[in-house]
């Protein structure tokens, strides 16, 4: 006579702390491989004012920037002021809405500041906002 055979209960435990430990080894892992945005920033020091009110206008967003070696950018592109008034004038030939942010480091010469202020008129430009560092 045949005894049946009883079926092996199988029954698993899995213990949430090596789940954790499983989780922090990923964790470590995903943190030191992946690579982190350089993004690049112009470096300028506004000057500071009073001034507590903020427009938002709901247009296309463009920045002018001088630094303090009087270098102006478009939008984080270094042009000569020549350049940037072609690219005013094609930015004005798209017939959107646009305004313009100029912001020059506090140390920076006025000259440049007004050098770029007449490219802007030129380009006929009148939607201009000033940067500034509120104190």
């Amino acid at each position: 006579m045949r005894r049946k055979r009883r079926a092996i209960d199988f029954h698993l435990d899995i213990a949430p702390v090596n789940l954790i430990d499983l989780l922090l080894v990923l964790l470590i892992f995903f943190v030191t491989t992946t690579s982190f945005l350089q993004l690049q920033v112009i470096d300028l020091t506004l000057p500071k004012t009073d001034a507590s009110k903020k427009i938002q206008p709901k247009a296309d967003k463009h920045s002018i920037n001088i630094d303090l070696t009087c270098n102006t950018y478009l939008d984080k592109k270094m042009l000569s002021l020549d350049e940037l008034k072609t690219e005013l004038i094609s930015i004005k030939k798209m017939g959107k809405k646009s305004y313009f942010r100029v912001g020059a480091d506090a140390s920076s010469p006025h000259e440049c500041f007004v050098k770029v202020l007449n490219v802007l008129q030129k380009a006929d430009i009148t939607d201009i906002q000033i940067l500034t560092k509120l104190k």
